[in-house]
């Protein structure tokens, strides 16, 4: 008993820090201060010591999580090629909407991407992802684009459900235009185990972007959640 209730208070203090977070942000209807939701769902259907192969959708909220404005789903394949290094190819199928009407924008990405990753301790493990993408953006134009993604995450023990907390950051570089153009920095992430299958991680992230030419950061907030499935 003694063991549950620290678990719960644990559990309740997790939830604070993320309320706590998000009151503290200004939000408003533009992107610059919006609250945003994100939904993902994985699944992975294979897995072996070379292999794995998984499916991924997702669904962004946008203008204080009030408008539907994109959703995609994309097959991954991913090659172990080292104990440390992971290669993965996906095909991300993403329909947009802008706020000042109902027609969608279809947008094809082909991604390529290395995943390295290490085990430093029983706790602490350190990742990296750096990803090549192809954006056929419909009727408008295409673009090449990179991603880099660098991963911090802390395994805790006997915390329940809780298993892991971490912290990333991603920078976006865009060669059409040759620059930085978006930064996504989770300074939370929280990993719950639901059953020896399904795994939950909720996290709070500040999307920082500059759209076109325009050299203004803006920056709106993200509260996530990603539901995944192992068969």
């Amino acid at each position: 008993m003694h063991s549950l209730s620290k678990h719960s208070c644990f559990l309740n203090l997790s939830v604070l820090v993320v309320v706590g977070l998000l009151s503290a942000s200004p939000l408003q209807a533009q992107f610059d201060k919006d609250f945003s939701t994100w939904q993902a769902l994985g699944f992975t259907f294979y897995e072996d010591d070379t292999w794995r192969i998984k499916a991924a959708a997702q669904t962004r909220w946008y203008n204080d999580s009030s408008f539907l404005a994109t959703w995609f789903v994309n097959p991954i394949l991913e090659y172990k090629f080292h104990p440390n290094l992971d290669i993965g190819a996906t095909y991300l199928f993403e329909d947009v909407r802008a706020q000042s009407g109902d027609d969608y924008t279809r947008v094809h990405i082909f991604r390529l991407y290395l995943a390295p990753h290490w085990q430093i301790d029983d706790r602490i493990s350190l990742s990296m992802r750096h990803l090549l993408a192809l954006r056929a953006i419909e009727s408008i134009d295409n673009q090449w684009v990179s991603r880099h993604r660098f991963s911090f995450n802390y395994k805790v023990a006997n915390m329940g459900s809780l298993t892991g907390i971490g912290v990333d950051t991603e920078v976006f570089y865009n060669y059409t235009t040759n620059r930085l153009f978006e930064n996504r920095f989770k300074p939370l992430k929280l990993s719950f185990r639901i059953n020896k299958q399904t795994k939950l991680e909720l996290f709070y992230m500040f999307q920082t972007k500059r759209f076109g030419y325009d050299a203004t950061w803006q920056t709106a907030y993200v509260f996530g959640q990603s539901l995944s499935y192992k068969f």
